[in-house]
């Protein structure tokens, strides 16, 4: 287990700077460009930037679904049958990435966009050349994710984060430099944009062609097997994104409608401050079920609960501090966040993070599943609960029950996929619960040994 550790500590550090530098990304990006352009110049290239922003998840969770059937051919040592797969699944997707692409130029090119927009900052051709450039910058980035998969299997995923990090640090500083010396506009943006994406994309080929893992980009190369069958299961990943949807946005918009856009900014603080907790455990998430992939055979599955178990439980608790450090913060933090225009409720920040303490148990416990393409039980169950939180809150709403119906949603979902996972763990539900409730001074003194030199 120390060397699955070892790379649980460098992905999860990984993973840490690369969710760090996107939200960096999104934060810093707003005043930058506000900083150069108007207002309305902004607005309108967030107009145009809003349906490349959704084909970001074009690919139909393909490329989950083939990362983990890559992932469970490298575990079980058919280095042949993984690579072949790999070269597989890279050329499909590039294949159907370039289709989709013409297909949106030539609708792009053939429709007014700046009068169904209602532009005035930016020109028809502008907004089209925006857009395309845009949405290839997003198709590519949706490929790299097909090689970040090869070098899961490789084991060797942290440097494909890594790379990712540093594309998105190096295209912001490029962003500012561009709006801030040269005056450039949208156009400048999404060449930039795409720039960046051919540039991680590149990275990451050089890399797994070091490693002895390199994808063809022969667009003709004759496919070895069907990936049929990845497509539906792939389609069932993008179930979480709905059923997450329902959840969070479906809540703002039940309680704006119902009362207020006042309640909705006192909602979204509270649960914005919640929600920062969860970024723990999506730090957690990426390598927990990149080696999930790899140890999801019958004779690793004692390896898998006791790795499972540990993240589970360093992350919970780890989690749990934070949540009451932002809990006798909260005061502090809304004031000064808010100006003072939004009073910290801690009934509705508890009721929230309680909702997100859940949603951590339930679904890093989930990762052995989704790990191993076996998450279909789990996946509809989670769109089916979200759907009658939705309507459980339409019901009837005040802001303490609109969070108090997010925190039996996630509840359920604990004693919906607990069960199941554990049951291909080899452990006993009252045996798995007791043991990620326990205290992780295991996995706290590994961590001192692996971060801290020795002696110190």
């Amino acid at each position: 287990m120390t060397s699955i550790g070892q790379r649980m500590i460098s992905s999860g550090a990984a993973s840490a700077t690369s969710l760090v530098t996107r939200v960096a990304e999104q934060l810093l990006l707003i005043p930058v460009l506000l900083a150069a352009w108007s207002v309305e110049l902004f607005g309108e290239y967030l107009l145009i930037a809003a349906i490349p922003t959704y084909i970001a998840l074009s690919d139909l969770g393909v490329v989950q679904s083939g990362s983990n059937e890559l992932a469970r051919r490298a575990g079980e040592g058919d280095e042949e049958g993984a690579h072949r797969f790999f070269r597989d699944l890279v050329v499909t997707f590039l294949r159907w990435s370039l289709l989709l692409l013409v297909v949106l130029a030539a609708v792009v090119m053939a429709v007014p966009l700046a009068d169904w927009l209602g532009l005035r900052q930016i020109s028809s051709a502008e907004a089209k050349w925006t857009f395309g450039l845009l949405a290839a910058a997003a198709i590519i980035s949706q490929n790299s994710l097909a090689l970040l998969g090869g070098m899961r299997a490789r084991r060797i995923m942290p440097a494909g984060l890594w790379t990712r990090a540093i594309g998105t640090i190096l295209r912001l500083a490029a962003t500012f430099i561009a709006v801030k010396f040269f005056d450039t506009g949208p156009v400048a943006i999404g060449a930039i944009m795409l720039a960046s994406r051919i540039g991680e994309y590149a990275a990451q080929s050089v890399i797994l062609r070091r490693a002895d893992f390199a994808a063809t980009l022969n667009l003709f190369a004759r496919r070895s097997q069907k990936l049929g069958r990845y497509v539906a299961s792939g389609l069932e990943y993008l179930m979480f994104d709905l059923a997450k949807a329902l959840l969070l946005q479906g809540a703002v918009i039940i309680i704006g409608l119902t009362l207020g856009a006042v309640a909705v900014a006192v909602f979204s603080t509270h649960r914005t401050l919640a929600r920062a907790v969860s970024q723990i455990v999506q730090t957690a998430l990426v390598p927990l079920q990149a080696e999930a992939g790899l140890m999801g055979g019958a004779s690793q599955r004692t390896g898998l609960a006791r790795l499972v178990i540990a993240t589970t439980r360093l992350a919970v608790w780890t989690c749990l501090a934070v949540a009451l450090a932002l809990f006798v913060a909260g005061p502090a933090i809304f004031e000064l966040w808010t100006g003072g225009k939004i009073a910290f409720a801690p009934e509705l920040y508890g009721l929230l993070v309680g909702a997100v303490l859940f949603e951590a148990v339930w679904m890093l416990t989930a990762q052995a599943r989704m790990g191993t393409n076996r998450h279909r039980p789990i996946a509809w169950s989670f769109l089916a609960v979200a759907a009658c939180a939705v309507a459980g809150m339409s019901a009837s709403v005040t802001l303490v029950t609109a969070a108090a119906v997010l925190l039996v949603a996630e509840i359920v979902m604990c004693l919906v996929a607990i069960p199941l996972t554990v049951s291909l763990l080899d452990m006993r539900v009252g045996a798995y619960l007791r043991a990620i409730l326990r205290f992780p001074s295991e996995e706290l003194r590994f961590l001192k040994n692996r971060l801290l030199p020795s002696g110190h």
